[in-house]
């Protein structure tokens, strides 16, 4: 590893040479829409990650917010209850970036270039670039009791993210693979099914120190309320572009304030 401090950080089985080639998981995410690489982080390092979050817990912005599946304004070619406009909902703590210190292991991971590398590799992308906002590269988010994700689809092609704690019900990641478009189109039917419980997701029962990728733009899916602990989730955000910002209104809905 380059960095010494990361060198007990991942678990057993993710050395050097291991993120010497991230091509040969690429099928796989390619035809499965998702990747876990298990027990990513250390015992020792998930230790470390846990009381970090507990420590920065108390900077963390609540937030509430409503949207539809596609993160996009009220369509008024389509009815108010049409799976194109129908409300789903959000809450959760979260910590920005600026509040996560240099030092911190979150930090020396989104940096490191032997894991970025990876990335790369496995993304089959050319460049991955941090956010140019100080708030949104890597983002720790809290979801207690009664705390949910709704369905949508993020605006990235691909999202990682970390489990860093897991709660003990509910929690739940579930995801519909690859659906979004059909013959070039938007999904519509298929999310009108997903939205009124007709067909029934895969459902992830990820565990701590789990890593994560997906398709995230094409994959719709969400995130089961806690119904007993607290489940702490990062994400890793990157783009392929250099001087990228997450829109105002975003940084305004989940961390309060826009720098």
């Amino acid at each position: 590893m380059n960095d010494s401090r990361l060198k007990n950080i991942f678990g057993d089985t993710y050395k050097e040479n291991f993120f010497s080639s991230g091509s040969r998981f690429s099928q796989t995410l390619n035809e499965k829409g998702i990747l876990i690489f298990k027990s990513f982080i250390s015992l020792n390092g998930l230790k470390l990650l846990q009381n970090e979050a507990n420590e920065l817990k108390k900077y963390s912005y609540k937030s509430s917010s409503e949207y539809n599946v596609y993160i996009s304004e009220h369509d008024n070619n389509f009815s108010k209850n049409s799976p194109r406009n129908r409300i789903m909902s959000t809450s959760k703590k979260c910590i920005p970036n600026d509040l996560i210190p240099n030092e911190s292991i979150l930090q020396k991971i989104y940096d490191s270039t032997i894991v970025k590398s990876f990335f790369l590799d496995l993304l089959d992308k050319n460049e991955l670039h941090p956010y140019e906002d100080s708030l949104s590269s890597i983002n720790i988010n809290y979801y207690d009791k009664g705390d949910a994700l709704g369905w949508h689809f993020d605006n990235s092609d691909y999202t990682i993210t970390l489990l860093v704690k897991n709660c003990t019900k509910g929690g739940v990641y579930e995801f519909f693979n690859d659906m979004r478009y059909t013959n070039g189109k938007e999904n519509y039917d298929l999310v009108e099914k997903i939205l009124d419980k007709k067909v029934k997701g895969i459902r992830v029962d990820s565990l701590e120190g789990d890593l994560m990728i997906f398709k995230g733009n094409k994959s719709i899916h969400q995130v089961t309320a806690v119904e007993e602990g607290e489940r702490i989730l990062v994400t890793f955000n990157y783009n392929e572009e250099s001087g990228v910002s997450l829109s105002e209104q975003s940084r305004k809905t989940f961390f309060g304030r826009i720098k």
